[in-house]
């Protein structure tokens, strides 16, 4: 039957714990359904909108990415038209017939990012006294193939390159099988016999300080077709190409796009660097907008990433959307208030209960307290008639000494009466509490610790504690025989969230200490003030030579 009742009662008060949570947010629940349903309309609202935008950026990427890759196949146009002249001319063309041929292209005006176009001829170690007089009759230059550190046995020095100027004619000469990038691109050429790019290298062309990542692209010349199979591989036409001079011919020189790029060649196990916007790092971070795109350029893979800058106009939010944002925000906020008002007065009821309750609470525990604390006064003014007593040698000298200790412990008590238990020193509120209990004994008792304020609820609580710890020591403990002694300890110290303050309550009896077998009501006493009142932690250990006890308390409780 008890049993029954207890479920039936912890049943009972876990449904009225439900239905107060219930009843607290019951207006919050109905705000935020009603606002969430109106948000949920404007939010597909602002989302079409949203990607509509977004599609319109995407638009624009794919256009910067389209004007690159467009760009590279003119080039590329260019070069098949000069692959054939030279394989109509069989390899051996004049540099002025190749030279009015490229002036033709006008690679300035219409192709800008191309370097030039140029021929390097196919050789066997051993043959480079033939491209120094090639050279010599072409250009009217002395100089060998370069650099001499090659350990290749073909070598593809540039015997040609137009259109004429100081940066071309540094790279005369230049055995491009000697690097391995440029050798992999002419292999890869040859393999598809056709275009083929080169990954990122810095072009020899590059002789000023004002340098850029460039790559290249290479197209084989066959020797004439034999019965029909097509001829030996004789050289290689090709164009060199300034990356960041190809991306702002492609995307600055036409209608100029509201964006930043950054392309990277990945068509090799690592990413290469080929071109970044000039503020790129700077406007990416707070752009609105980013993609990537991928696409081929003569049978490497680029990737470029691009992202919006501050001239891409990004639509606000119509006033439609507004509008039905905020008649769902009002909406939601006029019927949570009407909730609210409904459970108001049910609320105030609940409240008043609660509060009546805590104050029967705690009127019962004052009465408890009340007379723990006679019994208590009691015992202490029988030990210290049985202590006074047993030092007395007459009724005159029992009768001085018994009285001076009651009014020791009359006057204690009055100080802290007065104090109305505000902010106290702990050595203070300790001693007055040990003067209280054990009157001139109490002058036996060791504290040790800096000065440590207390605020009203920690004096309160930690006098009754003390209280308590005297108190049982006078009648069970250290201060119930001849010889004993007690020493408080206390220190502050940081811990992982705050400061703590930490009391050492330690008795030295003479007599062995048992620990009780039941806790009586100063021991909760003790227990709750420590835990509950100023949420700290309690040890207690009944050694042999008598109680320790440890206090332990944040300072947000004590402070």
């Amino acid at each position: 039957m008890a049993n029954r009742s207890f479920l039936a009662g912890l049943a009972a008060a876990l449904a009225h714990v439900r239905a107060a949570a219930v009843q607290r947010h019951l207006p919050i629940l109905v705000f935020v359904i009603v606002l969430a349903a109106g948000l949920a309309m404007t939010f597909v609202v602002y989302r079409a909108e949203t990607m509509a935008t977004q599609s319109r950026f995407e638009v624009i990427a794919d256009d910067a990415a389209d004007r690159v890759q467009r760009r590279v196949m003119e080039h590329i146009a260019l070069l098949r038209s000069a692959l054939s002249f030279f394989d109509a001319e069989v390899g051996h063309i004049s540099k002025e017939t190749f030279r009015t041929f490229v002036d033709g292209l006008q690679l300035d005006d219409q192709v800008s990012g191309i370097q030039g176009i140029g021929f390097a001829r196919l050789i066997k170690r051993g043959e480079e006294r033939e491209i120094s007089a090639e050279l010599e009759d072409n250009y009217g230059i002395d100089r060998g193939v370069w650099p001499d550190s090659s350990d290749q046995d073909r070598r593809t020095p540039i015997v040609m390159l137009q259109p004429d100027g100081e940066r071309n004619q540094a790279a005369l000469g230049y055995d491009m099988y000697s690097d391995p990038i440029r050798r992999e691109a002419m292999k890869n050429s040859i393999s598809v016999d056709g275009a083929f790019a080169s990954a990122p290298v810095q072009l020899v062309q590059e002789i000023t300080e004002d340098k850029q990542a460039g790559f290249l692209i290479y197209a084989p010349l066959h020797a004439p077709a034999r019965e029909g199979e097509p001829g030996p591989v004789i050289g290689f036409v090709y164009a060199p190409f300034r990356a960041g001079d190809l991306h702002e011919a492609a995307l600055e020189r036409a209608a100029r796009l509201p964006i930043v790029v950054r392309t990277e060649d990945i068509g090799s196990n690592q990413r290469a660097f080929l071109y970044s916007s000039p503020d790129f790092e700077t406007v990416s971070a707070h752009s609105a907008f980013s993609v990537t795109r991928s696409f081929s350029v003569a049978g490497r893979q680029w990737e470029m990433t691009v992202a919006s800058t501050p001239a891409f106009r990004v639509e606000n939010p119509s006033l439609g959307i507004l509008v039905l944002g905020a008649i769902s925000f009002l909406l939601a906020a006029a019927l949570a208030v009407s909730a609210a008002a409904q459970i108001h007065a049910v609320e105030a009821a609940r409240r008043l209960h609660a509060n009546t309750e805590k104050d029967l609470h705690e009127k019962d525990m004052m009465l408890r307290e009340m007379k723990h604390r006679i019994k208590n006064s009691i015992a202490r003014v029988l030990a210290i008639a049985r202590q006074t007593a047993s030092r007395s040698d007459s009724l005159d000298a029992f009768t001085a000494s018994f009285t001076a200790r009651l009014q020791a412990m009359s006057n204690a008590q009055d100080m802290l009466t007065r104090s109305h238990w505000q902010r106290t020193d702990l050595r203070e509120l300790i001693s007055v509490e040990l003067g209280q209990v054990f009157g001139d004994d109490a002058s036996a008792c060791g504290l040790h610790g800096d000065p440590v304020e207390l605020n009203e609820k920690a004096t309160q609580s930690l006098g009754l504690v003390f209280h308590e710890l005297a108190t049982n020591a006078l009648k069970y403990g250290c201060m119930a025989e001849e010889g004993g002694r007690l020493d408080i300890t206390w220190t502050t110290q940081n811990r992982a969230r705050e400061r703590v303050l930490t009391i050492d309550w330690s008795e030295t009896a003479m007599s062995p200490v048992q620990a009780p077998e039941s806790n009586g009501f100063g021991t909760r006493l003790v227990n709750a003030n420590i835990r509950s009142e100023l949420q700290g932690k309690v040890d207690w250990r009944f050694e042999p030579a008598g109680l320790k006890v440890k206090l332990e308390i944040p300072k947000s409780s004590y402070a």
